[in-house]
């Protein structure tokens, strides 16, 4: 019998107005990079990898029970990371509320054997793959999200590229 699984992560859609911004950065970036299409734009809480259908029912079980309180957070900054080779727009994570939500998810994961981050939590929508090198010049304003819903999201290659529809979601408090 052989398990079926899903890659997953929690995350934040972003709004219309707040793709659009994000969309004019990236129209900005070098021709090179693959950019991150409008529709997969996001903000991610936690990436879970590979989750059996019964590891998705606990998780799901699991974020009910939390407190989900709405946050707000500030992406400000342009940055290269250069193990996986993005450029992504990242801020600060100084909302209490929003790091309770991202040590609540990493304590989940950790819970349900899922994946767990090794590094502290950076608030970031990524914006381009396959990025070299850092860029210099780009215009743009800082972008602040609200979001309203927590939603549990699965990763998957389509006919087009990666695919990020979403299997579940939760109202923010």
């Amino acid at each position: 019998m052989t398990t079926t699984s899903k890659r997953i992560f929690l995350g934040f859609s972003l709004t219309e107005q707040q793709t659009s911004s994000v969309v004019a950065i990236q129209q900005q970036l070098p021709p090179e990079v693959r950019l991150v299409p409008a529709a997969n734009l996001h903000m991610t809480l936690a990436f879970l990898g590979a989750a059996t259908t019964k590891q998705m029912q606990d998780l799901i079980f699991q974020v009910d029970q939390l407190n989900k309180p709405q946050f707000s957070v500030t992406l400000d900054k342009i940055a290269h990371w250069q193990k996986p080779k993005i450029l992504c727009l990242n801020g600060a994570a100084t909302d209490v509320n929003l790091l309770k939500l991202a040590a609540d998810a990493q304590s989940i994961a950790a819970k349900l054997e899922l994946h767990c981050s090794e590094y502290s939590y950076n608030p970031h929508v990524t914006l381009s793959r396959k990025a070299k090198q850092a860029i210099e010049v780009v215009n743009y304003q800082p972008i602040t999200l609200q979001p309203t819903k927590l939603q549990l999201f699965e990763s998957y290659p389509g006919k087009n590229g990666v695919e990020y529809p979403s299997l579940h979601q939760w109202q923010l408090d």
